[in-house]
């Protein structure tokens, strides 16, 4: 059996480990830190059994009603706890959320402070409206966001005028 083979099945077994001590916490009353994160991709490499895996090819993540797509995504894990830290995506990303679409070249997402940086042409759509910039910072737990050398096109219904002889009094 060869070495990568070996290591994704020790990543298959600790997932399903880990998914089933979260369920055995939540028959039995005690608190859970939410929905898994779910990642899909044509191929995944493991580094440093633990710290590091990359995810390449049509890699979809999906997490508490947020789904993340790119071409690469690398997730980085706490050393002491195993907890994500940090994932990179980079290529094609794209962020949906809500009716919200966000795109850009690359993102971070940190996990602590549940936010997401996009950057390279980077914007985000809502209906028709647009906000794009240098730089975008979503807040996952707040559902706002903060742009940075931005651009806005917002598309906005027109009232009729009334027509002429026709004054509202």
């Amino acid at each position: 059996m060869s070495r990568q083979y070996f290591r994704i099945s020790l990543l298959i077994a600790a997932a399903v480990l880990l998914a089933a001590g979260a369920t055995f916490a939540a028959q039995h009353g005690k608190a859970t830190r939410g929905e898994p994160i779910v990642i899909t991709s044509s191929r995944m490499e493991a580094d440093k059994l633990g710290d590091k895996v990359t995810f390449s090819g049509n890699v979809i993540l999906k997490k508490e009603g947020m789904t993340l797509s790119s071409d690469v995504m690398v997730i980085f894990y706490d050393a002491g706890s195993k907890d994500i830290r940090e994932i990179q995506a980079h290529g094609k990303v794209v962020v949906r959320k809500e009716g919200r679409v966000a795109l850009s070249n690359d993102a971070s997402y940190f996990s602590r402070e549940e936010k997401i940086v996009l950057t390279g042409e980077a914007r985000i759509i809502e209906n028709e409206s647009q906000i794009g910039g240098e730089r975008i910072i979503l807040f996952m737990r707040d559902d706002r966001s903060i742009v940075e050398g931005g651009k806005v096109l917002l598309y906005q219904d027109t009232q009729e005028n009334p027509p002429a002889g026709k004054q509202r009094k």
